[in-house]
């Protein structure tokens, strides 16, 4: 892996001291550019994008301190690592000030050269390393979160227990720091809210107080889950919930009778139409109609996909026997006719 520093100094000899010193410390170190005042090395680092800048405080043109000030507005983060004199301390802490990482006292020591820039290259490839990690994990941690969202709003608290052990698995057999770790947590509560918004308004995850150890901001994180499941099951009335999937089961498990309707659905329920509908609506965004409706389509959609019942009977496995009828309700709601939708399914 190379790693790219620019030389940025006034002086030709301090800057041919440090290309010597560094070219001989390491193969990978690559020297990516050469200025002899700030304003030329902003136009080197723009175009490039070094890991690492060592520059003299000191200069014509523009001087060190405005050349750390103009990368930072320019968004450029790289690591900075500033040559300053005996007699620079106020400047060298000023720009300590603005994010220089560490600094060289003049007259220069190779020891002390070759030790900082191997400390910054280290820690290049660490940081390297973590963002491959991280990206290996964004994938499996998003289907994790998602599953929690899911499992939460339909108030499954076994299944979101489990989602949440699959997370804490991930997390705690990566080689992350736990500053590193409570991050992907972050990351993963986020997913989480924004899964449930905006039909359940809520407070999304924060960390009690700064500098807590991952496995104490862990138990935050469970418990503001825990929290968001006693606030789901309140809004949505659990007590009653277990009705609802009732008829849920019911309607899946019946789907196939053509005369089913809703008066059969909530004949063993006790509960009056006008509430059934709002409730369905809450758990599915569906009219009973529409619900249904959608059950069967799905049905017939594997039965044409999977089998090889004629159409006609398709349409009577899903409850409906007239097959005009089905045929029109199937077109109307999946845009295809049931031997164009097969047929499409086969040259697939």
């Amino acid at each position: 892996m190379t790693y790219r520093i620019l030389l940025v100094d006034d002086e030709a000899m301090t800057k041919r001291s440090l290309y010597k010193i560094l070219t001989g410390a390491n193969a990978s170190y690559r020297i990516v550019g050469e200025a002899s005042d700030g304003a030329e090395a902003l136009q080197i680092a723009r175009r490039e994008q070094p890991h690492l800048i060592i520059t003299d405080i000191s200069m014509p043109v523009m001087d060190g301190i405005e050349l750390i000030q103009r990368l930072r507005e320019d968004g450029l983060d790289m690591d900075i690592i500033i040559l300053s004199g005996y007699g620079e301390f106020e400047y060298a802490q000023e720009a300590l000030r603005h994010g220089v990482v560490d600094y060289i006292l003049k007259p220069m020591k190779q020891e002390q050269v070759t030790l900082l820039v191997e400390k910054r290259f280290d820690h290049f490839m660490k940081s390297r390393q973590t963002a491959i990690i991280k990206s290996q994990l964004i994938a499996p941690i998003s289907s994790a979160a998602e599953r929690i969202g899911h499992e939460l709003w339909i108030a499954n608290e076994p299944g979101m227990r489990k989602e949440m052990r699959s997370l804490s698995s991930l997390l705690d057999d990566t080689e992350f720091m736990q500053e590193e770790r409570i991050s992907l947590l972050r990351d993963a509560a986020s997913l989480i809210s924004n899964r449930l918004q905006p039909q359940f308004p809520h407070q999304a995850w924060e960390l009690p107080y700064e500098g807590q150890s991952y496995g104490q901001a862990s138990e935050s994180f469970a418990a503001w889950l825990d929290k968001l499941l006693n606030e789901i099951r309140d809004k949505r009335n659990w007590g009653k919930r277990g009705v609802i999937q009732q008829a849920i089961d019911y309607i899946k498990t019946n789907f196939a009778d053509s005369e089913l309707n809703l008066e059969k659905v909530l004949a063993p329920l006790g509960i009056s139409s006008t509430h059934f509908y709002h409730m369905l609506m809450e758990e599915t965004g569906m009219s009973y109609i529409a619900y249904l409706t959608q059950i069967r389509m799905d049905h017939a959609k594997e039965l044409l996909e999977h089998s090889d019942l004629k159409t006609y009977e398709v349409g009577q496995r899903c409850g409906y026997p007239d097959y005009p009828h089905f045929t029109k309700r199937f077109k109307r709601q999946v845009g295809l006719s049931p031997s164009e939708y097969r047929k499409n399914m086969q040259q697939a």
